[in-house]
């Protein structure tokens, strides 16, 4: 879910020339000054180069900016160059070398000479680097830095830590992340020189923050939407998961044949851009769960089998655990299928275990369904029932009436199917 200049904000597509500034450092003291556009620029430089030194939309040359600089009469050389470490915790960020990213960070907050805007930077990369690993530490990380981040004036990346915060609580499984995403849009959009990748990953955010709730249909809209606004500036990454999640909510919208579709132009994104970084993504791991999903359910078990399973190794090397309870349910239900009960048993509870540890509250509820699902197709109608209030008891807990309605219906669906086997047999 970006060196950059003096403003950080999102990823990057080259590195671009010239020197780092600050730009809003740069733009406090023209304001100060009381000066326009054109008086800065002079006649060495037009007003639109000015504009976009300011807004951290390109970079002046050394000497453009000590024209700048004495043109103002009230910032120093030091003072508009931006931190050369803010510029590396963006390479890093960019290249996905999160463990890097974690170590320069932490230097930096314990550097006690680092200014404040350096300390507020460094706390949004301090969660950055740890949000897949550990989201309930990225979380209380990104909103220290978004209070930081608006008293240095950063307004920009203060609500790329909130779009970030969403995140963090959406990996924790906690219903909150949709209202807090669509917070970091709201003051995103309200912002002038807003960048359109930025836009779109939130916007692909919320889109799967809504697949979580069970609402497909809004889901595909901020997927779509997301392609909209960024047209053509959107990097591997961020295609891979519009399409991941698109594919998502075709599959809950019964769409089987668009869905794949969907899936394989996102799986071969994913590794595509694995082929050109380098490191596993947790990202990958969740695109072949879910590819391995949508193969086992149109009957290709084998290759299913061979997905999940990568998906499964992908999130022990990279250490995260957040999304592993779906592969073990995924495995859980592979087995069902394949009319190995035992195996399925043991896959679901073992999803149930981790989700517990993890406080997963939506994986829990799907886990306990399947669990319900199993006992009921073994003739166990007490287990089934158990299973099924304990599911509906997390849904209700949780706010969740789409999950909580959808449960209901599996749960009758299935007493159905017992009463009608019932009836088959007097």
């Amino acid at each position: 879910m970006a060196g950059r200049d003096a403003r950080p904000r999102g990823t990057r597509l080259r590195r671009p020339r010239g020197v780092a500034v600050d730009a809003a450092a740069l733009k406090r003291a023209r304001l100060d000054a009381g000066l326009s556009l054109a008086e800065v620029a002079g006649d060495r430089m037009t007003r639109q180069a000015v504009h976009l030194f300011e807004t951290g939309r390109a970079r002046p040359t050394l000497v453009k900016l000590r024209q700048i600089v004495e043109r103002l009469g009230n910032i120093s050389i030091e003072a508009a160059l931006a931190d050369v470490d803010e510029d590396r915790l963006a390479e890093l960020d960019e290249q996905q070398r999160f463990p890097e990213l974690g170590t320069l960070a932490t230097r930096l907050l314990r550097d006690v000479n680092s200014t404040k805007r350096a300390r507020a930077i460094a706390t949004y990369y301090a969660g950055r680097a740890v949000v897949n690993q550990t989201p309930a530490r990225a979380l209380a990380l990104f909103r220290r830095a978004r209070r930081l981040l608006l008293r240095v004036a950063e307004p920009w990346l203060a609500a790329e830590a909130m779009d970030w915060e969403a995140a963090a609580l959406y990996l924790m499984q906690d219903p909150s992340a949709m209202e807090v995403g669509a917070q970091a849009l709201e003051r995103y959009r309200a912002l002038p020189d807003r960048l359109p990748h930025v836009e779109a990953r939130i916007l692909e955010h919320l889109g799967t923050y809504r697949l979580q709730r069970g609402e497909h249909s809004r889901a595909i809209e901020r997927y779509r939407e997301a392609l909209e606004v960024a047209g053509a500036r959107l990097e591997l990454a961020r295609l891979a998961n519009i399409y991941h999640g698109l594919a998502e909510g075709c599959r809950q919208a019964g769409e089987m044949r668009l869905a794949l579709d969907y899936m394989e132009r996102a799986v071969h994104f994913y590794r595509t851009e694995h082929d050109v970084r380098g490191p596993v993504s947790a990202n990958l791991a969740r695109a072949e769960n879910d590819y391995g999903v949508h193969l086992m359910r149109m009957g290709r078990w084998e290759r299913a089998e061979e997905m999940i399973r990568a998906a499964l190794d992908h999130y022990e090397e990279i250490g995260v655990a957040a999304g592993r309870t779906h592969a073990l349910l995924s495995m859980g239900e592979l087995h069902q299928l394949r009319n190995r009960p035992d195996e399925a048993v043991d896959w679901t509870v073992q999803a149930i275990e981790h989700a517990q540890r993890l406080g997963e509250t939506v994986a829990q509820a799907t886990a306990y369904q399947q669990l319900g699902e199993l006992w009921a197709a073994m003739g166990d109608a007490g287990g089934f029932e158990a299973c099924f209030d304990r599911a509906l008891e997390i849904l209700d807990r949780a706010a969740l009436p789409e999950r909580t309605a959808e449960c209901v219906a599996r749960q009758a669906r299935l007493r159905a199917a017992a009463a009608a086997g019932r009836r088959r047999q007097r």
